[in-house]
């Protein structure tokens, strides 16, 4: 009967969830196309209402799923936060949900989050061109496969977020980089070694390129770490109200500490670059290790 219950709770915040984004998703569609017009004060005017829309359409299905499930997120750390500074958040990632409990930590706090993502997804309707009309960085991998019989293609995937992350150089914004580039599995953890025991192996290049194109303009760095202390949850999960906890853990390194210059004109630049990443990494695993065997770890919690 709990089971029938829980499958019941999802069915209904999924249909809740798919009316809002339909209601939403009209005037977006619209206005992206209003926003292909070569005007530049045009284009920044339709940019201020499709920020609007995309906040409001967040807010909505936060409070949403706020009233009906019972997922309590416990946030620790720098919890400091303003709308007035630009940010770059680096997170580990496990599941899509990863993206939901971001928005419900960060949304109104900072600046409208923006996340790195695959061009695949543009063709996703509504959401992918939504994510174009709203300046997602959306990059485009190639495999070392594809890069041999196709030598041309290599850099273009950097080149292409050197270009995305230029568009946020005069305006505040927080962009979002999941540094392991993919969602963790056992398998391919097993397959990175043993380094990490709770996190896959982080790629550096995509952090460094968006701090050394964004410059001065990012205000501070949001080392984030989530944690699920019931395993690793699907979004199906989280709309069943199974879900019970999610904690993040937050803080704050200000840019000039990280040693990111010069990592794509110098070897030495971008061990140190790597070397210090993995640092990062090393301390997020033992955070996680923490989180996961003391769960009265609340150090300055906000239960939201």
């Amino acid at each position: 009967m709990k089971k029938v219950w829980h499958i019941a709770v999802g069915v209904v915040l999924l249909l809740l969830l798919i009316i809002n984004t339909i209601i939403f998703g009209a005037p977006v569609i619209i206005l992206s196309l209003l926003k292909l017009i070569p005007q530049k004060a045009w284009q920044n005017t339709v940019g201020k209402m499709l920020m609007f829309l995309a906040t409001s359409w967040m807010t909505i299905n936060n409070k949403v799923s706020l009233c009906l499930l019972p997922t309590k997120y416990i946030v620790s750390g720098y919890q400091d936060f303003s709308m007035c500074r630009s940010y770059l958040i680096l997170s580990n990632h496990q599941s899509w949900l990863d993206i939901v409990v971001l928005q419900q930590v960060f949304l109104n706090k900072i600046p409208f989050a923006k996340f790195f993502m695959k061009k695949e997804l543009i063709y996703v309707p509504i959401i992918g061109i939504a994510c174009w009309a709203l300046d997602f960085p959306l990059m485009k991998r190639y495999s070392k496969h594809y890069l041999k019989k196709h030598p041309e293609k290599k850099g273009q995937d950097l080149l292409e977020t050197r270009r995305a992350c230029q568009r946020f150089k005069n305006r505040h914004v927080s962009v979002v980089n999941f540094v392991e580039g993919t969602r963790f599995t056992l398998q391919k953890h097993a397959k990175g070694g043993k380094q990490f025991k709770h996190l896959l192996q982080p790629k550096a290049g995509g952090v460094a390129l968006a701090l050394d194109v964004l410059g001065d303009k990012i205000k501070g760095v949001l080392n984030v770490t989530i944690v699920y202390p019931d395993n690793f949850p699907s979004f199906w999960d989280f709309l069943c109200g199974v879900i019970h906890e999610v904690r993040i853990h937050i803080e704050l390194i200000e840019p000039e500490d990280i040693p990111y210059q010069n990592y794509y004109q110098d070897d030495a630049a971008k061990m140190r670059f790597q070397a210090w990443i993995n640092e990062l990494w090393q301390q997020n695993d033992v955070m996680m290790s923490k989180i996961l065997e003391d769960k009265s770890l609340n150090i300055n919690n906000t239960k939201q």
